[in-house]
């Protein structure tokens, strides 16, 4: 394949070539093309090199790589001219209006209406940063070229962004400059005048330009005499009161092209030269007046206009006599005016008022990036910053005192208000961990007897399983339904008693007869596991009472089996029961593990178990104390809990070390065990439920 190939061959099927030697082909013109980004040594003529590749290659009379600065401003960032033709309508591209192109497209330029002219867009994230423009002459853009195009404008745009990135590093650098001198003032609290003569010398200075000016506006009431165009008033510039800058103008929506209005008979705005900063040479100055009206500068009211954003004039200035005795733009035709924006007294909104311009003018075009002008704006709204500090620094003063109080008072609110978020917060934590317990346990309290239940149903539809078998089987499921039921019941009376559902049923009882009845039925299970004797103490008379016989039924029942199922093996749990005529007084006490006073005053919340009860593979919900409590408040009574430590039991040589305590075995004092004891109260006489 010939070097022109890329020009004269057409695809016959319209699809991109397949043939690999093609593919490099192809790869190689594009690496040819964009060789100069990782060849060039210095960065700041990538984009010209890159530019002058592309004309060459593309065999193109003109290259053209513009960078869109802002909406509707575009720039040439470099360009590479073949022929005359196309190097003198260079000048022209920024201000042509250019069409949108993703991708490669033919445009009709009218600067050169006999060229064939292809545009793509240049993007970065998605966004268009500028576009690359080629002219030519007699070459035919096929698929295959429009690809190559496409393809080395994504490389342009990297360069684009490249280059505008090494232009923020410069700027990046002369911030320190500028801020120091002009920081290291407002701390030394110098005049207002003094501060814009510093920020302007440094700006000026940093960004080798040739002149700056601050220019405030000051609007009258009466129409001065507004003086002539060309002459010097005598008042010194170092003697204007910066503090008259008090009435700050509003930007009214204005034509693009607004001309010079005549002034008010009743008001007019003047705008004051504050500083001057020129560093060419004293036979170039000129002399400048120290004011002039806003309405005489052209330049002024555009500026005006297009606040809050700086307007840049680049030799396409429409002046008159004023703008040309003021800016001299015939000799410093790039001139760029930031708004110094913000109210100058404090009862002005910062955002709503123009209050005059910082000028900077340079003697050729120049491209003012919009970080630098970003940079500036904050240089000069520091002078603005400091002068608004200064007003309110008495105000501040006077206002300290009145909100001294308001302040102490203040935190000591939030003081509190943390206080209560921080307990707020720790029972939050203390609910969650709840939550994964009670869901951890009642997980296990559901799935054991479930697994037992599908054990057994499994075995029984088995045919060869004796009656024998058969009958512990079902015995198994009547257990473990009966385990399934009651965890279920205890969860919904629960439920009732918290919302005050449950119905209250008294009867008469003799308590003698229904506490041993309820006793023997749960010591029975503790001999045949834990080897646990049952001690009753009760009165020889068995006293009645009136009360809800099922709740004191589920109460016992479920304080004798927490006995028996936390006791120490081969001890006692003994049962009193005492009366006097207005309260019934019941005491269940075993040998456990002690309990810890944590524990103890958070026994009998809804899903809290005791501390190590998990690791000793103790079954239980955290339903059940909670349950007991709320019963024994449903049958108008109160409950409490102690644990007191007591004596370690020993087994001599020769004695059963099955028998209880007290039948022979020896004790040791020990903090290991202790006594633990549920007391229950409930009134003989039963008030109105």
């Amino acid at each position: 394949m010939g070097r022109s190939s890329i020009y004269t061959r057409r695809s016959s099927d319209g699809l991109l070539m397949q043939d690999s030697r093609e593919i490099d082909y192809f790869g190689q013109r594009i690496l040819q093309i964009v060789q100069p980004l990782a060849a060039s040594e210095d960065r700041t003529q990538v984009l010209p090199l890159l530019a002058q590749s592309v004309a060459n290659n593309f065999a193109a009379d003109g290259c053209w790589v513009l960078q869109y600065v802002s909406p509707g401003v575009v720039r040439i960032a470099a360009s590479a001219c073949v022929s005359h033709r196309t190097n003198s309508i260079s000048s022209q591209l920024a201000h042509q209006t250019i069409p949108p192109a993703p991708t490669p497209t033919k445009w009709r330029m009218p600067l050169l209406p006999d060229y064939q002219v292809m545009l793509v867009e240049t993007r970065n994230q998605g966004k268009v940063t500028g576009c690359l423009i080629v002219a030519t002459k007699g070459v035919e853009w096929y698929r295959e070229t429009k690809l190559v195009f496409q393809i080395v404008a994504d490389y342009v745009g990297v360069a684009l962004i490249e280059a505008d990135l090494q232009v923020q590093a410069q700027i990046s650098q002369i911030y320190p400059k500028l801020h120091h001198r002009l920081t290291q003032a407002i701390v030394e609290n110098q005049q207002i005048d003094r501060l814009f003569e510093l920020a302007v010398s440094d700006m000026v200075d940093a960004l080798q330009l040739k002149r700056g000016l601050v220019l405030t506006l000051k609007t009258s009431d009466l129409l001065p005499k507004q003086p002539p165009t060309n002459v010097i008033e005598t008042e010194d510039e170092s003697s204007l009161e910066i503090d008259e800058w008090d009435r700050p103008l509003t930007p009214q929506p204005s034509s693009p092209s607004p001309e010079p209005t005549v002034a008010s008979a009743k008001t007019a705005t003047q705008i004051q030269i504050v500083t001057t900063i020129d560093v060419r040479k004293k036979a170039a100055l000129q002399p400048l007046p120290s004011s002039f009206l806003l309405e005489d500068s052209y330049l002024c009211q555009t500026a005006l206009a297009n606040a809050p954003h700086p307007t840049i004039f680049d030799g396409n200035i429409q002046s008159n006599p004023v703008d040309r005795a003021i800016f001299q733009d015939d000799r410093l035709p790039s001139i760029a005016m930031i708004p110094l924006m913000g109210a100058t007294i404090p009862d002005r909104e910062p955002t709503a008022a123009i209050w005059g311009w910082l000028v900077l003018q340079h003697d050729r075009s120049r491209h003012w990036h919009p970080v630098e002008l970003k940079l500036l704006q904050c240089q000069i709204y520091q002078i603005a910053l400091a002068r608004l500090q200064r007003k309110t620094l008495q105000q501040a003063r006077t206002a300290i005192a009145n909100r001294t109080s308001q302040v102490q008072t203040s935190l000591q609110l939030q003081a509190k208000l943390h206080d209560v978020g921080r307990k707020r917060r720790e029972k939050l934590s203390q609910a969650n961990e709840l939550k994964d317990e009670f869901i951890s346990n009642i997980s296990h309290e559901l799935r054991t007897p479930l697994t037992s239940m599908s054990l057994a149903i499994k075995m029984l539809r088995q045919t060869d399983v004796d009656p024998e078998r058969r009958q512990q089987y079902l015995d198994i499921l009547d257990e473990q339904c009966q385990r399934e039921i009651k965890l279920v019941n205890d969860i919904l009376k629960l439920q009732q008693l918290e919302s005050r559902q449950l119905e209250f049923r008294p009867q008469q009882m003799a308590l003698n007869q229904f506490i041993t009845e309820q006793a023997t039925i749960v010591a029975d299970r503790w001999q045949q596991s834990r080897s646990l004797e049952l001690s009753l103490h009760l009165p020889d008379i068995s006293p009645k009472i009136q009360t809800d016989a099922d709740s004191l039924k589920h109460i016992l029942e479920e304080l004798l089996v927490n006995a028996g199922k936390f006791a120490i093996p081969h001890t006692m749990v003994e049962v009193w029961l005492t009366i006097d005529p207005q309260q019934a007084i019941f005491k269940i006490a075993n040998l456990s593990q002690p309990i810890s006073s944590e524990d103890l005053l958070s026994l009998f919340e809804r899903f809290r178990r005791g501390t190590g009860t998990t690791q000793q593979a103790i079954a239980g919900t955290g339903l059940g104390l909670a349950l007991v409590k709320s019963m024994v408040e449903h049958i108008q009574g109160t409950i409490t809990v102690t644990s007191e430590p007591v004596v370690q039991l020993s087994t001599p040589q020769g004695v059963d070390d099955n028998l209880p305590l007290g039948t022979g075995r020896r004790v040791v004092n020990s903090t290991k065990i202790a006594k633990t004891c549920f007391t229950i109260t409930i009134p003989t006489v039963l008030e109105r439920h």
